[in-house]
């Protein structure tokens, strides 16, 4: 299917129920074959990783493998639900599923060489904003970017760099208001080709979260390049009393710059810090770290594989036992960054 069916994502009427309409688990991979129809039906989308087996390929639902081991062992895959059962699609290359409140696509876009990386960036933004537009998900709620060789130098201009060119001039051309309309984000260094994207967007907008210990990102001055990246630090959403917070890529920078450099444990610990402050901004100033319990995922990205010792122990004295976190080994976006941490919070109800 080349381009997206109106009747396939049309809204459904959401079903009673405490659950909101999009909500992660980690699961095995060999789970997803054991899935009931009723729950396979159920199934936005499933994210592996390079270390284990591939999630079901012949799946309705969007399936993408990311270039990247997990750090702890554990042969898990993200899988992304719905309270009730979805719809399937694919528009473009993008293959998708929807509920009549959120949307979940995913895809790979393979280099073509001599293709410049803002170009190749551009041209998957257009992509997934027309999916969007014409699906009536309008709204950004989540991007997870994963980009070849991210702190590669070309022309003067790191891949990163390039990447944010080409993502702020699809956002520019739709009009979006950079301090209303963007969504949370990562973009991590990931495998030798192709750009990997995965997504959520929303019939109704969530609310962009800033933190006032850092510059926003969209406001970035020109030493970090010719455009600033287009993300919010988290969104919050909100679904009959249900919240959720889509945590950004967080990492140790105060201010614009990065604190604590060549000092793992010194970063690890402002990063903390300011996924605390995000959450205070987010309007839950009680919801403490150590508070987040198996409705939410943290995923940890560390540079050096030798630096998951000290992430797995402080992680531990800090966040409650049962919350979920992954470990991931992954380029970061800045070459002085060596870790960064997002995650999908779910708050307490209003």
């Amino acid at each position: 299917m080349g381009s997206y069916d109106a009747s396939l994502c049309a809204p459904k009427g959401r079903t009673a129920g405490l659950d909101p309409p999009v909500y992660l688990s980690l699961r095995p991979v060999e789970a997803l074959g054991g899935l009931t129809n009723a729950e396979r039906a159920t199934v936005l989308g499933a994210i592996g990783f390079d270390d284990a087996p591939e999630p079901a390929a012949d799946a309705p639902y969007p399936v993408l493998t990311l270039p990247m081991s997990r750090l702890d062992g554990q042969k898990l895959c993200e899988v992304w639900r719905s309270p009730w059962p979805v719809s399937y699609g694919e528009h473009h290359g993008i293959r998708y599923a929807c509920n009549g409140e959120v949307l979940f696509g995913g895809f790979c876009l393979p280099e073509k060489e001599p293709e410049p990386v803002e170009t190749r960036t551009y041209r998957a933004y257009r992509r997934i904003l027309d999916l969007i537009r014409v699906a009536g998900y309008e709204h950004l709620v989540r991007m997870w970017n994963y980009l070849p060789r991210i702190n590669d130098e070309h022309l003067g201009l790191e891949n990163y760099q390039r990447f944010c060119l080409g993502r702020h001039q699809a956002f520019t051309e739709a009009d979006y208001v950079f301090d209303r309309d963007l969504p949370a984000a990562s973009a991590i260094g990931a495998g030798t080709e192709g750009l990997r994207i995965y997504f959520i967007a929303s019939r109704v907008p969530g609310r962009q979260v800033e933190n006032p210990r850092q510059v926003s990102a969209y406001r970035y001055p020109l030493l970090y390049g010719p455009r600033s990246p287009s993300f919010s630090r988290a969104t919050l959403t909100e679904f009959g009393g249900e919240r959720q917070l889509y945590l950004s890529g967080t990492a140790s920078i105060v201010g614009h710059e990065t604190l604590h450099p060549e000092d793992a444990a010194g970063q690890l610990k402002e990063t903390l810090i300011n996924i605390q402050t995000v959450l205070e901004e987010s309007g839950h100033s009680r919801t403490k770290l150590d508070e987040l319990g198996p409705d939410c995922v943290l995923k940890i990205y560390l540079r050096h594989r030798e630096h998951f010792r000290l992430a797995k122990k402080t992680l531990a004295e800090t966040l409650h036992p049962s919350c979920p976190v992954v470990f991931l080994q992954g380029d970061i976006c800045r070459r002085d960054l060596l870790l960064e941490i997002e995650g999908v919070i779910r708050l307490p109800r209003s």
